[in-house]
């Protein structure tokens, strides 16, 4: 019996079962399990080396019945994942075992070293295979847990090399005694290791994309929480010291319009409809906002108790008050649905050319409150008789 082409074996089972150790995740990750694992990996040594050197099974059989087939039931049974993602990983695996292998076994033949330039150059490329390939083994460790598509394909392509390379290696006898063959089969074998570098790179870009995604979410859902009126939906205050400065800077040619609007009898519907009534009468005035607004702006803010503020760009007057109308006419149509009174006083003001947007708001909310006045005194002389 040749030691190093017992060691050699050795190796490459033991590389084969080790990759995709690494890889593969289990069901539990438990001392059972665990045991389940290198008992197995040891039973597919012990009776692979006992079907060869024993009873004289030829390697490529021994290989399929004793190693091939046990490790495929094992850690299906053992793997958490199943279906294409499990058969994926395998025949990489496998895949990638089987060129090794025999890259290891040619270069001994072509060296006239036999089995001891096996060993070593078979080895040498497991050992470097798992230096630079850590990393991306455990990218695709996490990639076989976050992405749910596109396995299928990926999966059949790697049966259909994992069989090509096996057939062509194997029959109609091994690649090993028609060595003509053999540069042939080294070419193909070099383009499916460059097509898994591939692979593993657009793991790498694929998790980067997904950690990407995962900050812009995590920023986004951050600014909703800082610039976002919880009971309405608007931007808050902050948003709106932030819009006014960031159109301050940027003010160029464009016409803007500051509006400022306030809940008319606010404190009457909390004293006759509660608080609850309050919060929903603010939160009918933001829809009628968004509904009417909608199409000319997105920067609506709620910012105070029941004050509002809108900022249009290149409307004029008349567009405005046609804005405003239509708000009152909204407004009336909710008032009716919810049986409470809903209306709003307004104002809005344009920045002249030598003026601040924060100073054509105060003018607005100046005669927002003008109106508020004159609407409040016009209802007491109402109410005298």
């Amino acid at each position: 019996m040749n030691l190093f082409a017992v060691l050699t074996d050795v190796a490459v089972i033991f590389f084969d079962l080790l990759l995709y150790s690494m890889i593969f995740s289990m069901k539990k990750d438990t001392l059972l399990y665990r045991l389940m694992l290198y008992g197995g990996c040891g039973g597919i040594l012990f009776f692979y080396f006992t079907g060869v050197y024993l009873w004289d099974i030829p390697p490529s059989l021994a290989s399929t019945i004793f190693m091939t087939v046990p490790s495929f039931v094992l850690f299906l049974a053992l793997s958490r994942h199943k279906g294409s993602r499990f058969l994926l990983t395998f025949c990489f695996v496998d895949t990638v075992t089987l060129i090794i292998a025999f890259i290891g076994r040619y270069v001994g033949v072509l060296l006239h070293g036999g089995s001891i330039a096996a060993f070593f150059v078979a080895v040498s490329l497991f050992s470097i295979l798992l230096a630079v390939g850590h990393r991306h083994f455990s990218a695709y460790h996490v990639l076989l847990d976050t992405v749910d598509t596109g396995w299928e394909m990926m999966a059949f392509s790697t049966v259909l090399i994992y069989f090509a390379l096996i057939f062509f290696a194997a029959y109609p006898k091994p690649m090993l005694q028609r060595l003509e063959y053999a540069p042939c089969w080294l070419v193909f074998a070099a383009v499916v290791l460059a097509c898994y570098g591939v692979f593993l790179q657009s793991i790498h870009k694929t998790l980067r994309i997904q950690a990407q995604n995962e900050r812009l979410e995590r920023e986004k859902h951050l600014y909703h929480l800082v610039y976002t009126d919880a009971l309405t939906g608007l931007f808050n205050r902050a948003a709106y010291v932030e819009g006014v400065n960031t159109l301050e800077r940027q003010r160029g040619e464009h016409t803007i319009c500051c509006v400022m609007l306030d809940c008319n009898h606010f404190k009457r519907i909390n004293d006759n409809f509660g608080h609850h009534g309050g919060d929903l009468a603010l939160r009918r005035i933001a829809d009628a906002l968004r509904a009417v607004f909608s199409g000319m702006t997105e920067q609506l803010f709620r910012v105070g108790g029941d004050e509002f503020s809108v900022i249009l760009m290149d409307c004029s007057a008349e567009q405005v008050k046609a804005l405003l109308e239509e708000l009152t006419a909204e407004l009336e149509k909710a008032s009716a649905e919810f049986g409470m009174p809903l209306s709003v006083a307004s104002g809005y003001a344009f920045p002249m050319p030598d003026e601040s947007i924060e100073d054509a708001f105060i003018r607005a909310d100046t005669k927002m409150y003008q109106q508020k006045a004159d609407w409040k005194r016009r209802g007491r002389q109402e109410a005298q008789p």
